[in-house]
């Protein structure tokens, strides 16, 4: 297969007047998105390695696809991410150059090495330039948290994200009928999926860069773009959910939606396939580290309860990367381990707590990357059970906390999130009205065992999440009392 960028290059060439992407009242050909990408390339050097501190849209993805077409690495910031945090990813990046989205930012991160978005476009060349690439270069260098708070850059190479082109391309299937809609933050590596998958098919890439869409008018996005993709975490599942309590949206436009980034429930998938019976949905799996994802499970009205547990199975992994599963003495569940050539490349600077490691398979080493995932295999399906550190011992016992919850929503149909502080544990459920903590607690008792029930239930409004859309962990824990 041609590399991602000559794909996007061919489509300009071959469908200049086809719309590349939507970016709220503002459309792009592809023929103009390619002028574009090659005016930001005559403005970066070979190989130049690029913090980018932009809102997804048309700026943010010309700039990326320009990085690449010089042979470059960028490396996302979240906008919305603390000053000092921002700062210590560029410290440790040690870009060539920052871009922003306005003069005060320049002034904020780095006045010598930042730049405006609107002073690259200061010089217009619209011709292609003349580099050879390297699959083994890096191309982005995405930062995760982890379990363990402390911000570590993935680095992944050119020829991992061709690997995954080759799969994802023909398998979503994306062509010039298709509008995709482009949730996740840039800072989240499912907007890598979205960006090059749609551009390299050919379709309509429509950027969500507004906040208060993403979480509080997803389903009348869908509606009223007749988004016809969809790629998200589950989360935004819920968003919908609550659309549809004010009022119904039209998903007939919708032929596709797949997720990563956490367990996809049954009640979840219920809610899509009955809004729209032929709907196919993709669940997949990967962390960071593993490159985009690497695993996947296609559900339908047909066969989703077959391969549903506690969360829906994750299916098997995608052609170029294998899963291994290892036995743990201390938990019932196995762990993922991913490994393969196509994984990422370990963590940018020294981390003492890195989970690369070269394993031995059917008598070579290959590289591989413990996942800290744990799982169930059931009749041949892998079903995520929960994280090693969302997995606990509390008296002796050990407790799934994502067991709670999926009790917990069983019951009320509720969103709920459980944790554990002091030894005690603690559901925080979404909802607007109250909890009738003795008739919960009672029906608990019929289906978990008494150490599994938790010391208190907190209805909340809303469950605080991280700009990606994760639950804040952190934030719930301070509201106990």
């Amino acid at each position: 297969m041609k590399d991602s960028i000559e794909l996007i290059k061919d489509n300009a060439k071959n469908y200049p007047d086809r719309i590349a992407v939507i970016d709220g009242k503002r459309k792009i050909s592809y023929g103009d998105f390619i002028i574009l990408v090659n005016s930001i390339s005559h403005q970066l050097g070979p190989q130049s390695k690029i913090v980018i501190d932009l809102d997804q849209g048309i700026e943010a993805y010309a700039l990326i696809i320009a990085i690449l077409n010089v042979g470059g690495t960028y490396c996302p910031l979240s906008t919305a991410a603390p000053l000092e945090r921002k700062k210590q990813i560029i410290n440790e990046f040690s870009p060539d150059l920052i871009v922003v989205s306005s003069e005060e930012k320049v002034l904020e991160l780095n006045p010598i090495d930042s730049i405006t978005f609107t002073s690259l476009l200061s010089y217009t060349n619209d011709t292609d330039v003349d580099i050879s690439y390297d699959g083994e270069d890096i191309i982005y260098i995405i930062y995760t948290s982890g379990s363990t708070g402390t911000p570590k850059g993935v680095r992944v190479c050119r020829k991992a994200l061709n690997k995954f082109l080759e799969w994802s391309i023909p398998t979503y299937g994306a062509n010039e009928n298709d509008v995709w809609g482009q949730f996740s933050f840039l800072s989240f590596d499912l907007s890598i999926v979205d960006i090059f998958t749609c551009l390299c098919s050919g379709a309509t890439l429509y950027s969500m860069n507004n906040l208060s869409a993403k979480k509080f008018r997803p389903a009348g996005e869908i509606e009223n773009q007749k988004i016809t993709v969809w790629h998200s975490i589950p989360s935004a599942i819920e968003f919908m959910i609550k659309n549809f309590q004010s009022r119904t949206y039209n998903f007939s436009s919708l032929r596709l939606m797949s997720f990563c980034g956490e367990p996809l429930k049954k009640h979840q998938v219920e809610f899509l396939l009955e809004k729209n019976n032929s709907l196919r949905i993709f669940n997949t799996y990967g962390p960071t580290e593993g490159t985009l994802f690497c695993a996947w499970q296609e559900l339908n009205v047909t066969n989703y309860l077959d391969l549903s547990l506690f969360s829906m199975s994750i299916g098997k992994g995608i052609p170029g990367w294998s899963l291994q599963l290892n036995g743990l003495e201390e938990f019932e569940e196995k762990e993922i381990t991913i490994y393969g050539d196509f994984i990422g490349k370990g963590y940018l600077g020294n981390v003492v707590d890195s989970k690369f490691k070269e394993i031995n398979v059917d008598g070579q080493l290959v590289e591989s990357f413990e996942t800290g995932d744990l799982v169930n295999e059931v009749k041949g399906n892998i079903y995520f059970s929960c994280r090693k550190d969302r997995q606990v011992k509390l008296k002796g016992y050990r407790v799934e906390l994502d067991e709670i919850d999926f009790r917990i929503n069983e019951y009320l149909n509720l969103t709920s999130v459980t944790l554990v502080n002091n030894e005690m544990l603690y559901s925080f459920i979404e909802t607007t009205d109250g909890i009738n903590d003795s008739e919960l607690r009672n029906h608990l008792k019929t289906v978990l065992e008494e150490y599994k029930i938790p010391h208190g239930f907190y209805p909340i409004k809303e469950i605080p999440r991280s700009q990606n859309q994760k639950v804040d962990f952190n934030m719930l824990k301070g509201k106990i009392t």
